[in-house]
């Protein structure tokens, strides 16, 4: 029988890829001059290290958390949407 982990981690598994891929194409599209959509960015971020603490992946975790930081920074407009922060 598969255990409760290894399903969270199987899950895991897609939706890391998922919100990864698309925070990494809305870079890419606003290093082209695209708006960026925040509130999605940061849903995505939150989302994700949510689910990695859920499978106790802490340094996932942590990286998650600095990229929400990024992201909730960028929406009080205490950060410039420029080329480091992309």
């Amino acid at each position: 029988m598969i255990d409760i982990r290894q399903r969270l981690l199987a899950a895991f598994e897609l939706e890391h890829k998922e919100h990864l891929g698309e925070i990494r194409a809305a870079l890419r599209a606003a290093e082209e001059g695209a708006a960026l959509d925040l509130d999605e960015l940061h849903r995505r971020a939150h989302s994700l290290k949510g689910a990695a603490r859920a499978v106790d992946l802490p340094e996932v975790e942590a990286v998650a958390h600095r990229v929400e930081s990024v992201f909730q920074a960028l929406q009080k407009g205490a950060l410039a949407l420029d080329g480091p922060a992309v």
